[in-house]
């Protein structure tokens, strides 16, 4: 038979925390029995309410409240309150008695009348203190529930845009390889890089800003290989991007929308500009791309299931620090972002050096 253990420290403090509060009680009522005047008297006085306290706290805390009130059985819970200030009152009668039949407490003061007011006033106390703890472990299970399912939603996203972004890669592949292109162990290799970074690194909350911007050149790579001379591309990157990180795949979305819906639909010579800048700590981030001003863009549904996950994965993480704008013009597609970022923190600093020496990602 397996006992479970006992955590003392938990029971000591909660009895602690019990013993605190009727000390305070003790107190407070004996200095309104005139403690500055007489002291013993005072306390002796406060101490024939205990009982009547302790009654009427207690069958609030464990009866009264979480039976009815919490359960919003408003009826039952009030019947029961007054059947408690009832007892209250018996016991008032009852010390009363007590004390005149005892020369000893002469001094003693109860009063029945006057004296049912500090049962309801303790037990109110008690009750709003239950219920504040009520409320703040409801509202923290509120919250961490909202957290995970936070968390859930953005692996559901990631899970959808790997294989999304896969299967673009791999038609490119495919393309070559009917061709017995020689460049196809270079595609090969690329993306065998691409996959790692999803694998592992991807699997972080966030991630070096310069590791994110090596896997979109890489991708720009891998496309280049596809288009050739065709394709023109203008990269340009400013600003301390080395102290900052960011979300992981966030921004490669965008790149595919460009070359699935700008450059895949165009025939003659076809070009992307991407530039990011660091401003303090604000990325702005603008990807333009030349796009067939005949052909018909599914631009209406933010180019598909990639930038569907993307728009909603930026509510999710960075819902009041960024700024995304997607426009389409007669000859061009232009997506601006600005997102506030996180300075990197200290455990990413070694992954950085890592894959700056190994240059896992770089183009």
């Amino acid at each position: 038979m397996a006992f479970k253990k006992v955590n003392w420290v938990r029971i000591f403090s909660k009895v602690g925390l019990h013993v605190l509060f009727w000390v305070l009680i003790l107190t407070y009522f004996a200095w309104g029995f005139g403690l500055d005047v007489n002291p013993k008297q005072s306390f002796l006085n406060a101490l024939f309410f205990i009982p009547g306290h302790l009654i009427m706290v207690y069958t609030l805390l464990y009866f009264l409240v979480p039976k009815f009130l919490l359960k919003r059985r408003f009826l039952p819970f009030f019947i029961g309150f007054v059947i408690l200030v009832m007892i209250c009152a018996l016991y008032t009668v009852i010390a009363q008695l007590s004390v005149s039949s005892n020369p000893s407490l002469s001094g003693a003061n109860i009063t029945v009348g006057r004296n049912i007011l500090p049962f309801i006033h303790v037990g109110a106390i008690a009750a709003s203190i239950k219920l504040l703890k009520h409320w703040y472990f409801q509202r923290q299970l509120t919250i961490e529930a909202e957290q995970q399912k936070t968390i859930a939603e953005l692996k559901l996203l990631k899970a959808q845009l790997h294989p999304h972004f896969l299967f673009n890669t791999l038609n490119n592949l495919y393309s070559h390889t009917l061709d017995a292109s020689p460049k196809s162990p270079e595609i090969v290799m690329k993306l065998s890089g691409l996959l790692r970074f999803m694998i592992y690194e991807s699997n972080s909350a966030r991630i070096p800003l310069s590791a994110e911007l090596e896997l979109l050149q890489s991708y720009i790579s891998l496309e280049q290989l596809r288009y050739g001379d065709r394709l023109e591309v203008s990269i340009t990157i400013s600003g301390a991007i080395e102290k900052f990180q960011i979300a992981p795949l966030l921004m490669l979305p965008f790149l595919e929308n460009a070359f699935k819906h700008g450059t895949s639909r165009q025939i003659d010579q076809c070009w992307i500009s991407f530039d990011l800048a660091i401003e303090e700590h604000t990325m702005r981030f603008k990807l333009v791309n030349s796009i067939d001003p005949i052909a018909d863009h599914d631009y209406g549904n933010l180019g598909g299931l990639g930038l569907q996950n993307v728009k909603r994965r930026l509510q999710l993480l960075y819902k009041d620090q960024h700024n995304l704008q997607l426009v389409k013009l007669d000859e061009v597609f232009v997506v601006t972002l600005d997102v506030t970022l996180e300075a990197l923190e200290d455990k990413y600093k070694d992954i950085l050096v890592l894959n700056t020496e190994n240059k896992t990602y770089a183009v």
